[in-house]
């Protein structure tokens, strides 16, 4: 019988390579696609076909009205994430990674040092290579990074170790709650032993015996000044090398001398200054409130500009301090800034930013590109938009 791809982007791809390579009979729908591709399959025939699988897509919800048809068939409903589950059989150790904001940094970092320190590594999943990409591949380490969407619909996936970074309220707008986001997250829960998980928040606590990661290191030894990233992936980060069972002298000291060497990633919480008059922070990749807040205690007397849809996030979420004193952002970008009682100044177009900070800049100032929401409403992505606000700023450098 046949299978039915159901979303034609990265997934859809990975998952159309992967059984032609096996030899597995399949059909491809999706509804954004116009032309004609091989094993197209169109609406009207979806359901008159005897398909076995439907393989979705991760960014496909649950009230989709041809998801909620397929399942009333009794389908077995799966991702790629399940099919790896089921057909690697090398003896790789799998490390998946989930939470709020960092998992992609976090995932790079850990690819990275564990690369450096000799093994054979790769990142895959959320990062942009589906995993059944090297299905058939051995690795010392496969590290996975899980979206809340991948967590949602995926059933099996046996993994080694897991952490959960962090949580906070994002994508309530594909979930419908906070708490069914919440859910989607603690699905890691099912795929590891509770022995081999890292977690902080104690709200995973109340449904189960867990209980939060107690950090086994001294961390008043290692000054996080002197790192780039936020101090508390900072700490994930030795907290997970530290956890991984392999054989290493010194292990959180080679991982922090690692984390002292890393440059900034682009977008996030970039520092793209050309003097010392003015500091700007290209922090594009913020796209929850979570991660605004988290960039707001990292900087003084800042302008912060948001942008962006904020998915249903309730706007109380945005922690503000005495360190802003200017807020810039979009008219239609609808927020209840009920904790601010600073300056705030909105603007017709996000286009229009580069006069209206023009106005607003003073010596001494930091300008906090930090968004709080999606970039789709304005731009490709959030890289897209944060390459937006460094055109602005290297039009300013050569002003000066």
């Amino acid at each position: 019988m046949n299978k039915l791809i159901y979303g034609y982007g990265v997934t859809g791809k990975a998952v159309e390579a992967f059984f032609n390579k096996k030899n597995i009979q399949y059909k491809i729908f999706d509804e954004n696609l116009y032309e004609n591709y091989d094993n197209k399959i169109v609406k009207d025939e979806l359901l008159k076909e005897n398909f076995d699988q439907v393989i979705l897509s991760p960014g496909i919800q649950e009230n989709n009205d041809i998801l909620k048809l397929l399942r009333k068939k009794n389908l077995s409903v799966v991702t790629d994430i399940d099919l790896f589950d089921k057909y690697h059989k090398q003896k790789s150790k799998i490390i998946g990674v989930t939470g709020t904001n960092g998992k992609t940094t976090f995932v790079k970092l850990l690819n990275d040092f564990l690369d450096l320190e000799g093994f054979k590594t790769i990142a895959c999943g959320n990062i942009g290579e589906s995993p059944l990409n090297i299905v058939d591949d051995d690795y010392d380490y496969i590290i996975i990074e899980l979206s809340s969407y991948q967590l949602h619909h995926t059933k099996s996936l046996r993994l080694d170790y897991g952490i959960l970074l962090n949580i906070a309220s994002d994508h309530l707008d594909w979930h419908g709650s906070l708490e069914d986001y919440i859910e989607a997250k603690s699905k890691i829960f099912s795929f590891v032993d509770k022995e081999k998980v890292i977690f902080y928040d104690n709200i995973f606590s109340k449904n189960n015996s867990r209980k939060p990661h107690l950090s086994k290191i001294n961390l008043e030894k290692y000054n996080f000044h002197e790192i780039s990233l936020p101090s508390e992936l900072s700490r994930s980060f030795l907290d997970m090398i530290n956890f991984l069972d392999f054989d290493m002298e010194n292990t959180v000291q080679r991982g922090y001398e690692f984390l002292k060497k890393i440059n900034p990633i682009e977008h996030r919480f970039e520092n793209v200054s050309f003097n010392d008059e003015v500091v700007y922070i290209n922090d594009s990749k913020a796209t929850n409130f979570h991660a605004v807040s988290s960039a707001i205690r990292r900087v003084e007397n800042a302008i912060l500009i948001l942008h962006g849809l904020t998915k249903n996030m309730p706007s109380s979420e945005l922690k503000f301090n005495e360190n802003i004193k200017k807020i810039i952002k979009p008219k239609d970008m609808k927020l209840d800034l009920v904790n601010y009682g600073g300056v705030l100044i909105e603007i017709d177009s996000i286009y229009d930013l580069k006069n209206v900070l023009l106005k607003e800049i003073e010596i001494g100032d930091t300008v906090l590109f930090s968004c709080g929401g999606s970039s789709f409403n304005d731009f490709k992505n959030y890289e897209d938009r944060g390459n937006y606000f460094k055109k602005i700023v290297d039009e300013f450098k050569n002003e000066n």
